[in-house]
């Protein structure tokens, strides 16, 4: 922590925003992932 804080406040906002863009795009494909397998889940018990 005492590191972050160390460095101009410039890069330690830019790392954090890196960051929760990433983790954003992470649970953005999570969901989309979760979507697709619900509905080919749907199909497989439809046909049975």
């Amino acid at each position: 922590m005492q590191n972050l804080l160390q460095r101009d406040l410039g890069s330690s906002l830019l790392s954090i925003a890196v960051l929760l863009g990433w983790l954003g795009l992470f649970f953005v494909f999570l969901r989309i992932l979760t979507i697709l397998i619900k509905r080919m889940l749907e199909v497989i018990f439809k046909k049975l």
